[in-house]
């Protein structure tokens, strides 16, 4: 029921019942049942027919605002990123087989970014892709390779020629890319990691391509890394303490603060 949400599109924005049915490959009662419920939910909306993402969608982007520990971290770290530099900066995230932005920090009269919060990213294009892709294990590497081998080329012509480049960004600790998501920016990005040390998301500096042969690429990076630690140790303490009030609240008493 939920993967119709999926089918909801910038180009395709709106859908009748008939079409998501026919698009589900599902019998007409059970599409029917689906779209009821989401409905009902406030996840779609009826009108003129069609059917569009509803309001529910809006609240729980609300919410994600709110109780989200690394976009609120990395909001108040990229601000102070981008009072440095002068330039925007993006926080983006993998799930399944997407890469989305988390959050758009755009600097006033500073560069245009398409690629703002909630919108997907190009899997194979863009530092910030590039980057959550070689942090990746091997096999699921290979399994995104198979399944799109034509997008996957961009990044090499072959499968060995393909985890090569990923290895070599892994080994680099950065990414790096010029035109690939808008013609004249260009990126800059370092993982930002969690409390175990795994890689949860990208931040990406948005550099002007007529400038980017002239800037010290060593300098953005270890500014880059930095701020990426700073975002880290910020969503841990915001993550230990929404977990203290949730135990408080439970009746269990809390956690020492570490």
């Amino acid at each position: 029921m939920l993967s119709i949400l999926d089918l909801f599109t910038r180009d395709t924005p709106a859908w009748s019942a008939d079409a998501l049915i026919a698009k589900l490959g599902c019998s007409r009662p059970t599409g029917y049942r689906y779209v009821r419920e989401l409905c009902a939910a406030g996840l779609l909306v009826r009108a003129d027919r069609r059917y569009r993402l509803g309001p529910r969608i809006i609240e729980l982007d609300y919410q994600i605002r709110q109780g989200d520990p690394l976009a609120s971290a990395g909001a108040q770290v990229m601000q102070e990123l981008g009072e440095r530099t002068g330039w925007s900066s993006t926080l983006a995230t993998m799930f399944a087989d997407r890469v989305v932005t988390l959050h758009l920090e755009q600097r006033p009269g500073g560069l245009d970014v398409s690629y703002g919060r909630g919108r997907p990213l190009p899997l194979f294009r863009g530092a910030p892709s590039k980057l959550l892709l070689a942090y990746l294990p091997r096999s699921r590497q290979t399994r995104l390779y198979e399944a799109r081998r034509l997008e996957a080329a961009t990044l090499g012509k072959d499968l060995r020629a393909f985890l090569a480049t990923l290895q070599a960004i892994r080994r680099a600790g950065f990414a790096s890319s010029e035109g690939e998501l808008d013609p004249g920016n260009a990126g800059i990005a370092v993982p930002v990691h969690d409390a175990a040390g795994k890689v949860v998301a990208s931040l990406c500096l948005v550099i002007p391509r007529a400038r980017l042969e002239f800037v010290n690429r060593a300098t953005l990076i270890a500014l880059l890394d930095d701020a990426a630690e700073r975002i880290a140790r910020l969503a841990a303490d915001v993550t230990h303490d929404v977990d203290d009030l949730a135990t408080a609240k439970a009746g269990e008493r809390p956690r020492l603060a570490r």
